[in-house]
């Protein structure tokens, strides 16, 4: 693209609108794809932050938070820990100068997801955290239970249980006033999943039991059989095996004619009591960001 950098005391805010728009319209992965904007952006990084930071004047900042929150769904492909953190702090920077708020938790979810995603979890719990506490006081709910799920996941895989419980209960706290049983269902699954793997059998069982009520009020037998399969686990491991074995025949019922394969593999739990592999739905029934199904 060969954007010229900004000096000091040169191009006006129009000449700066104009080279921000040029920058989004190269790192748009609908219109260019990942290996495209990949390509581009590892040639032209140094000049994306430069222009971010140059819009720190009167009347461009905000274009140049839109650039940042622009790049943050490209920034991985570029693998450069380093850039990420300038990239990071130039915009979080302007959102602060800028005093918006929203653009500012957006920019430190978006550069927290990227840093969790390549395992630096420090850098991804540091600006979760701040974003929180953002969302909390400017009342963005879409954005506090992306973050609050964001948090439960990194706290979980972490180990850091009790901090995931937290984060989750929040989750469900935001969701309980909704008119929305299965995201309900979604975040007490994720709270007795986290419950589960602490060892914390009668807690998890209370919010399986929890998500197997409100999703009655839904049409999603796969989702809803996967919850009752999880109800009937906790049981059979606190020594309840006929109360297990009846949430197992309620899965059954749904499954059959819809998923058999699955079907089949609650036959077993039926017959044995025991599945050697994970459920099926348990790599999504434990995170509030992939659904319970």
């Amino acid at each position: 693209m060969g954007l010229r950098l900004v000096e000091a005391g040169d191009a006006p805010v129009m000449s700066e609108h104009r080279r921000v728009l040029e920058l989004i319209d190269a790192v748009s992965l609908e219109r260019h794809g990942p290996a495209g904007v990949g390509v581009w952006l590892g040639d032209h990084r140094a000049e994306v932050v430069a222009t971010i930071r140059a819009c720190d004047q009167d009347g461009a900042r905000e274009q140049g938070t839109r650039l940042a929150a622009a790049v943050w769904p490209s920034a991985a492909l570029v693998r450069d820990p380093r850039w990420w953190e300038e990239l990071a702090g130039v915009g979080e920077a302007l959102a602060v100068a800028d005093r918006d708020p929203r653009r500012l938790a957006e920019l430190l979810h978006s550069a927290a997801a990227t840093f969790a995603a390549h395992g630096d979890r420090l850098r991804a719990e540091e600006r979760w955290v701040r974003a929180l506490a953002v969302v909390r006081r400017d009342g963005d709910r879409v954005r506090h239970e992306a973050v609050l799920g964001g948090l439960g996941d990194l706290y979980r895989g972490w180990g850091r249980l009790s901090k995931a419980l937290d984060a989750y209960l929040g989750l469900v706290d935001l969701r309980r006033d909704l008119d929305d049983p299965a995201r309900l269902a979604e975040a007490y699954v994720a709270v007795a999943t986290t419950m589960h793997d602490a060892g914390r059998l009668r807690s998890a069982t209370d919010y399986f039991d929890r998500a197997d009520e409100v999703l009655t009020e839904v049409e999603a037998p796969v989702t809803h059989a996967g919850v009752l399969v999880w109800c009937g686990r906790t049981r059979w491991e606190q020594g309840e095996h006929g109360a297990a074995r009846r949430r197992w025949s309620r899965a059954l019922a749904m499954l059959v004619d819809v998923d058999e394969d699955t079907a089949d593999r609650v036959r077993a739990l039926l017959a044995t009591g025991q599945d050697e592999r994970p459920p099926y739905w348990s790599n999504t029934a434990s995170s509030p960001s992939g659904g319970v199904g």
